[in-house]
């Protein structure tokens, strides 16, 4: 079953936070050698002022769109609807593609037609991960999620994403992400600042 029977509505995808470190320090006599202490740990690269809050509007064009008939035959608590698909600029954009979106909705109350969603959108600069209950299935109604974490950039990310079905196939996403900040590897550098590889020599090679 597919988008052109019961049409399910859910989601799918991050942020704003910011850390200080304080060094104190007091007044050394002339008299006396002030003793031995360890270096004051120098800042994250990714700390302080470079976090940001960012939001971040997309439509998420899906390809598949499958309901699993789960359990009891029909409509019962348990039955799935899978989905993926792609993201494209909400205004302007036409059809390029800026990302992907996946996941699931769990139905779990059949009375509210209610059911527990999870989903992961894919960006250049991570990923971003929602959950949350969405409410009106089968008649979609709009919807805000919250935001779990991501990688990357958003991999310290929080905030919520607010969905609008415009057709089973289309839907209008907004994440308003806090704690955004500059992806860094582990030696503190940026993605262009990081360094070449070195492919390894062997003996007699």
């Amino acid at each position: 079953m597919g988008f052109a029977g019961r049409p399910f509505m859910f989601f799918a995808v991050a942020v704003l936070g910011c850390s200080a470190g304080i060094a104190l320090t007091g007044p050394a006599s002339a008299d006396v050698v002030p003793p031995e202490t360890a270096p004051a740990a120098a800042p994250r690269p990714d700390d302080g002022a470079s976090a940001k809050s960012r939001a971040i509007r997309v439509e998420a064009r899906l390809r598949v769109g499958e309901e699993l008939d789960l359990g009891a035959a029909g409509r019962s608590v348990g039955d799935q609807f899978v989905f993926s698909g792609d993201l494209t600029p909400a205004e302007g954009g036409g059809e390029r593609v800026v990302g992907r979106i996946g996941g699931f909705c769990v139905i779990t109350d059949l009375e509210r037609n209610a059911g527990q969603c999870t989903s992961t959108a894919v960006l250049p600069e991570g990923q971003i991960t929602v959950q949350g209950e969405q409410t009106g299935i089968p008649v979609p109604v709009p919807v805000v999620n919250a935001i779990t974490g991501g990688t990357g950039e958003f991999r310290r990310a929080h905030g919520q994403v607010t969905q609008r079905v415009l057709t089973p196939a289309t839907w209008q996403l907004t994440f308003e992400l806090s704690d955004v900040r500059p992806h860094r590897t582990e030696d503190g550098r940026g993605p262009a600042e990081a360094p070449t590889p070195v492919r390894p020599s062997f003996p007699g090679k």
